[in-house]
């Protein structure tokens, strides 16, 4: 019955391999979707044939954004990490 509750609810997920797994599959999620963001607006520029250079003062909001959330994931996966650690094993409780 443990091992149900602990599938049902996630537990797996967090432990320090699983929350470590969690970031990296984060982290290659942004990775590619900022990529397929600048192609797309890098083809849509030519297209217009406008250099992206034109475009350049645009990419600042679009880093800090990917900065922004990053910086947020990862503190929201330091707490679980300590919560984590201070948390008793279920059959302790």
């Amino acid at each position: 019955m443990h091992a149900l509750i602990s599938v049902f609810t996630l537990r797996p997920t967090f432990t320090f391999s699983g929350l470590r797994v969690v970031w990296f599959i984060y982290l290659s999620n942004v990775i590619v979707q900022s990529y397929v963001a600048v192609f797309g607006i890098f083809q849509a520029l030519a297209q217009r044939g406008t250099s992206w250079e034109a475009w350049s003062p645009n990419f600042i909001p679009l880093i800090l954004g990917i900065i922004a959330q990053l910086a947020v994931v990862r503190l929201l996966l330091e707490v679980a990490g300590i919560i984590v650690s201070n948390s008793r094993p279920l059959g302790s409780r």
